[in-house]
């Protein structure tokens, strides 16, 4: 089975690999797991490229543009993109923090940042709740985590008359 692609993939892609031919060569479910906004905020972690993504996020380009336009002008190489957290981080259960770094094959320490970007966007809420429940864990675990789950609108499950 193929590993769909995360944000992860995604900013490699734009860094180390630079394929003109990406875009297309991508399925629709892994399109699904670009973000404009975290791509932007990733690649800003990098000083020098602080004032360029700056200025092209200012023009709401469509995914496979602003693909293109990143590996134009950005150069190809493996940059070292350190995420920096805010101070309110919330600590994470050790579950999803396994889970994790065992679907995207990278240390606890990138998990815990890759958590934190996702925990950003209800986008990534949920699809840090659909893993959860992929791996199996139960619905309530998944809530009490604060992460959003499939038919779930403002913290209960939809039917749910509380």
């Amino acid at each position: 089975m193929i590993k769909k692609k995360g944000l992860f993939d995604h900013i490699n892609q734009i860094t180390s690999v630079q394929s003109p031919s990406y875009w297309e060569d991508i399925s629709d479910e892994d399109k699904k797991s670009w973000s404009n906004y975290m791509t932007h905020r990733f690649l800003s972690m990098k000083m020098e490229w602080v004032e360029l993504v700056n200025e092209i996020q200012k023009y709401n380009l469509q995914p496979k543009e602003l693909y293109k336009l990143y590996i134009n002008v950005l150069p190809k190489g493996k940059q070292w993109l350190k995420y920096i957290k805010g101070r309110n981080q919330m600590d994470y259960p050790n579950w999803l923090i396994n889970i994790v770094a065992n679907h995207e094959e990278i240390s606890k320490k990138e998990a815990i940042e890759y958590i934190d970007m996702l925990m950003l966007t209800e986008g990534g809420m949920l699809e840090l709740g659909e893993l959860a429940q992929k791996w199996g864990i139960e619905p309530k675990k998944i809530e009490d985590a604060g992460l959003n789950v499939l038919g779930s609108v403002g913290g209960y499950t939809a039917g749910n008359e509380n």
